[in-house]
């Protein structure tokens, strides 16, 4: 009977523990659940964090380099607006022209000094430079004037030819190389062979900018002339149009330059003195070849080439 009694107990015992564990081990893995939960959230929210951390941070980022890079791009700018600004320009400089008559007696001139200031400005057919060191531009100007001394260098006069170093050009204009009394003589006052030309000037340039603020230069222009030569009581006036290129390197403010001008000018005579010759009674053949004028014609032209050298200032 107690063997009995006693395995019901245990029995009923084990009945009533099955309850006990299952609900104990529910409570055990919901703690569990609950504990992860507990030590996987704050990892979670951190990283979380970290994530929105990181997206205003690249942002901020590209802000910061997009605002360099526009930095860099205005500075580019203002030095290439620094280089480039410098668009009149003041010339001063040196010339020696050779002047020669392309009709009637052959005559040529040498240079006694020459000297010429010239003003204009650059027009660029565009704002930013190609590859970033050239730029093409146009010319212009409406002042250079040009002061020459003439000598006269060689004369083929009534069929004779030469070079006249003592007397040169005066004896024909004065007088005549026989030694026919002109103004010069009567007076004592030899005025010389004087060359003053007024031009405007147009013409295509090319600009390269290699290095930093150094700019060469390389132009052609058109020049529409107006000249005169004044020779004691005589005075020449005429109009052609001469050309001119060059090149020139400037610094800042500063430009060396050299150029070639070349051309023809038509001019007309005038006599401030009248004609003494027949005053005198001369017959027209004798007073041919000891005519005050110039050329012994009232139209004539003449060719001019050389070179001018100069120096300029940009603004």
């Amino acid at each position: 009977m107690r063997k009995i009694f006693k395995t019901i107990v245990v029995a009923s015992l084990a009945t009533l523990a099955m309850p006990l564990s299952a609900s104990t081990m529910q409570t055990y893995t919901a703690s569990s659940d609950s504990i992860d939960t507990t030590v996987t959230s704050p990892i979670a929210a951190d990283a979380a964090d970290q994530d929105d951390n990181v997206a205003p941070a690249d942002t901020l980022r590209e802000k910061l380099a997009q605002m360099e890079t526009r930095m860099a791009s205005m500075e580019q700018e203002q030095e290439i607006q620094k280089t480039w600004k410098r668009r009149k320009y003041w010339k001063i400089g040196i010339t020696s022209p050779n002047l020669e008559r392309t009709d009637g007696e052959e005559m040529k001139w040498k240079t006694k000094g020459s000297f010429f200031i010239q003003k204009g400005r650059t027009s660029y057919l565009h704002s930013k430079p190609i590859a970033g060191m050239i730029k093409f531009g146009i010319d212009y100007g409406f002042i250079d004037v040009t002061y020459s001394k003439l000598e006269l260098k060689e004369i083929s006069y009534s069929g004779e030819s030469g070079t006249r170093a003592s007397d040169g050009f005066d004896d024909i204009v004065s007088g005549d190389p026989d030694g026919d009394i002109g103004i010069s003589e009567l007076t004592g006052i030899d005025l010389g062979m004087h060359k003053i030309d007024y031009a405007l000037h147009v013409g295509p340039s090319i600009s390269v900018n290699p290095w930093n603020k150094l700019i060469a230069t390389a132009y052609f222009h058109v020049m529409p002339t107006a000249s005169s030569i004044i020779q004691n009581d005589n005075f020449s006036y005429g109009f052609g149009c001469m050309m001119a290129a060059g090149v020139s390197v400037a610094y800042k403010a500063i430009s060396l330059g050299v150029e070639g001008v070349w051309g023809k000018i038509k001019y007309t005579q005038t006599d401030f003195g009248g004609d003494e010759d027949e005053e005198e009674g001369y017959d027209s053949d004798n007073s041919e070849d000891k005519s005050a004028s110039l050329f012994n014609t009232e139209k004539f032209t003449l060719k001019q080439s050389g070179i001018r050298a100069y120096i300029a200032f940009r603004l």
